[in-house]
């Protein structure tokens, strides 16, 4: 608690008052810090998020809200939904022995989902109060990225309505105050002329000079495949494969069908931040995607260079002077958490799409805020990955790349 701001302390107050809260607040504000802190609170807490990848990203055993609350798709109506629920033993145990649920990246979720959420979570507790007497806390930024063909954003829900909304102000990941300013502007769309100079300043600067490189944000993902293949082609020396293993802690349920696992196992991997089958060469420039050592600064996002192999294991140089010897790490496989993921947490970090660094923090990067960028939010969350101007290349700047959706401009 010492290391929480003021902001950061009245959202735990409020939580162990049982109020709702709606957690809002620009990128680098520290939201995903503060959930960590509430992770620790003495209650049956459940964390979740939108999609597999931001589940993994944001760990303590998060889930997808989908695969928790037992719905699928979530497409059907209500009372179609009830009656899978009901004759899933697992999801109707999550629903009655949760006490806060915590949704992080809320701005991908449309109005509907969660109201339908919240009609589900009243009949099967069969509790009217606001979602049937679990406490909720709904977490993340509607600036940016926006749900696939939104209609009405969360906010405008009805259960939206029942909760306190908690907004933190004070920006943690970039500490420049010239670096601050952009951002705020970044967010809404409106820059001033001395914000456009100073990112039009980051372009053209030799980034390929560096040892370890920024890693290329765009826009679409046929460019970042293209661009991590070509990379990894140009290189020479013995190439070495990885492929990922499962890991099974030897207590397998009289329940488990390995036909539906199979299914599972292809969802898992598509949304995993790890490749199934990871080449790497000497000098390949790649990033970490997990908390390895967080003592040393090694953490999801850090940036570094193959510099060796200890005994077929790649040993890499990262950008804040540690070098270590990279081994497997685990990911816990959602509904079977008795069998994990095993793989070298690392990826090829030439480039990756913008949507999948949402929610991440880079060392280094080289953005395309320029006429390519195609969705709200897109070009403001490329631009705030990083910690500071120093750390940032630009590709391509356009003022008008950034844009806010107008309901949010107009609330």
């Amino acid at each position: 608690m010492d290391t929480l701001t003021l902001e950061q302390k009245s959202v735990i107050d409020k939580l162990l008052l049982g109020h709702n809260i709606a957690l809002l607040g620009a990128a680098g504000c520290g939201k995903s810090y503060l959930l960590s802190v509430v992770s620790t609170l003495p209650k049956k807490i459940q964390m979740c998020a939108l999609t597999g990848c931001a589940a993994l990203l944001l760990g303590h055993k998060a889930k997808t809200v989908h695969s928790w609350a037992g719905i699928g798709l979530g497409k059907a109506d209500v009372s179609e939904l009830y009656k899978k629920i009901r004759k899933n033993g697992k999801s109707m145990r999550n629903w009655l022995s949760t006490d806060l649920l915590i949704i992080d990246e809320i701005s991908m979720m449309t109005a509907e989902l969660l109201d339908k959420l919240d009609e589900l979570a009243k009949k099967i507790r069969s509790d009217p109060s606001p979602f049937g007497g679990i406490q909720l806390l709904l977490v993340g930024d509607f600036f940016q990225l926006p749900p696939i063909n939104v209609t009405k954003f969360a906010f405008e829900s009805e259960i939206w309505k029942t909760m306190i909304t908690i907004e933190l102000t004070q920006i943690m990941r970039q500490k420049e105050e010239t670096f601050q300013k952009i951002l705020k502007e970044a967010r809404i769309g409106e820059f001033t002329q001395e914000s456009c100079n100073i990112l039009s300043s980051r372009q053209g600067l030799p980034w390929k000079k560096n040892k370890i490189r920024p890693t290329l944000l765009f826009p679409k993902r046929s460019e970042v495949d293209i661009i991590n293949e070509t990379n990894l082609r140009a290189l020479t020396g013995k190439k070495y494969t990885y492929n990922a293993t499962l890991i099974y802690d030897g207590k397998i349920p009289n329940w488990f069908n390995d036909e539906i696992f199979q299914n599972a196992l292809q969802l898992f991997d598509s949304n995993a931040p790890y490749n199934k089958e990871l080449e790497l060469i000497l000098n390949a420039q790649v990033m970490l995607i997990a908390n390895i050592a967080q003592e040393n600064g090694l953490v999801n996002g850090s940036r570094g260079v193959i510099v060796g192999f200890d005994l077929e294991q790649p040993v890499v140089e990262f950008l804040n002077g540690v070098t270590k010897t990279i081994g497997t790490h685990a990911w816990p496989i959602e509904e079977y958490e008795f069998i994990s993921r095993s793989q070298i947490p690392l990826r090829l970090a030439y480039a990756s799409t913008i949507h999948k660094m949402q929610g991440a923090t880079l060392d280094s990067a080289l953005v395309d805020i320029g006429s390519a960028v195609f969705e709200y939010g897109q070009a403001y969350v490329a631009l705030s990955r990083v910690r500071s101007l120093e750390s940032l290349y630009v590709y391509d700047f356009s003022p008008v790349a950034f844009k806010a959706h107008p309901i949010l401009k107009c609330d």
